[in-house]
């Protein structure tokens, strides 16, 4: 039986990936060594690396207007990093409370001693992202910070078009390579995971637009941060400033080579919409309950429920007979979460469309 792994994260490689990497896992390069033990000083990963930084410009469509870096931080190291490359304290910086990693980013900048201005809260319920022209954004913010898709809630901005001059710092961990509208002119600073879109755990991307590059460089080292967190001492070093994640850059290499093959961006933004399309045509009916508002519901989590918490459990127990996991709803909200980013393929889910449509028959 196929499984159909629809975690939120770490997520779905591409089948083709997964067999790529099974096939080179022991003698990645040639030489009887695997990308596992390799030196990061060798050639042979200097030439990995070079171009693993070239395909994500290329693959992700990064005009040369900003910087790429590959660093081994998580989002949630982000969350700090940012707030010290593109400010000092006492500044003023923009953020909305649209979901659990969105507070955190807030809460951050909040411990900060930063004047932090919330433009849009979304509590209780977090399942709409507001309207944006309505929002009261300092002028003098240094930045509006917003996560772009919110993966516990399966929210998303369906544009990323802001009224407004404040420059923008996008959290993509799960939205970056799967859409391409990105305003570039205004947004400063981009920082993406990459084990939802294009790689494994262990690895993030960072864009960073040339014109704030210096100016991070000096708020880094006015905020005190070593060498090793400075964003800029590592895009100077080609993202091989110490010891890189060589593992997960490997895999992000192999996922980009397998992007670019299937048509890119272009590609991964159209079948993100229809796997949406397909999921969202069961939830639409009488018997399922979407958790977001229509216009701001996520191309990659689905998140509803079923009329009882009963139902609930049967449909995620009945589902991993049908060879469908991890879709239980985040502890905080219940109900059925299905996540499904670029390594999801378009029959699995069909698959999963066809399950929810045969338990509704079932049962409703």
């Amino acid at each position: 039986m196929t499984t159909h792994y629809f975690s939120p994260g770490p997520a779905s490689l591409p089948a083709a990936v997964r067999e790529l990497i099974k096939h080179e896992l022991l003698d990645t390069f040639g030489i009887g060594v695997s990308v596992m033990e390799i030196s990061h000083r060798s050639r042979q990963y200097e030439s990995l690396s070079e171009e693993t930084l070239k395909l994500v410009r290329e693959v992700m469509e990064i005009p040369q207007t900003h910087k790429v870096l590959l660093t081994p931080f998580g989002a949630q190291q982000h969350f700090s990093l940012l707030l010290n490359h593109l400010s000092l304290q006492g500044d003023t910086v923009a953020y909305t409370e649209t979901g659990v990693w969105a507070h955190l980013a807030t809460v951050d900048a909040q411990a900060a001693n930063r004047k932090v201005a919330v433009v849009y809260d979304g509590a209780p319920r977090l399942n709409s992202l507001g309207d944006p022209s309505n929002w009261d954004i300092p002028q003098e913010s240094k930045y509006l910070h917003l996560t772009v898709n919110n993966t516990v809630e399966g929210t998303e901005y369906p544009s990323l078009k802001f009224h407004g001059h404040v420059p923008l710092v996008l959290d993509m961990t799960s939205a970056m390579a799967s859409r391409r509208d990105i305003p570039w002119e205004r947004t400063a600073l981009i920082y993406a995971s990459a084990q939802k879109n294009f790689g494994i755990a262990g690895c993030s991307l960072v864009v960073i637009h040339n014109d704030y590059f210096e100016t991070a460089r000096a708020n880094a080292k006015k905020n005190n941060l070593g060498n090793a967190l400075n964003y800029c001492a590592i895009h100077d070093a080609k993202s091989v400033l110490n010891t890189p994640p060589v593992f997960p850059i490997y895999v992000t290499n192999r996922y980009l080579h397998w992007m670019k093959a299937v048509g890119g961006i272009e590609t991964m933004e159209k079948w993100a919409h229809e796997r949406a399309r397909l999921v969202y045509g069961e939830v639409d009916g009488t018997f399922y309950t979407g958790h977001a508002a229509e216009k701001h519901r996520s191309r990659h989590n689905f998140v509803f429920r079923l009329p009882t918490p009963e139902l609930d459990a049967k449909f995620i127990s009945e589902a991993e007979k049908e060879g469908i996991l991890e879709i239980k709803g985040y502890r905080t909200l219940g109900g059925v979460r299905a996540s499904m980013y670029n390594g999801i393929s378009l029959e699995s889910a069909h698959h999963f469309a066809d399950f929810m449509k045969q338990f509704r028959t079932r049962n409703g």
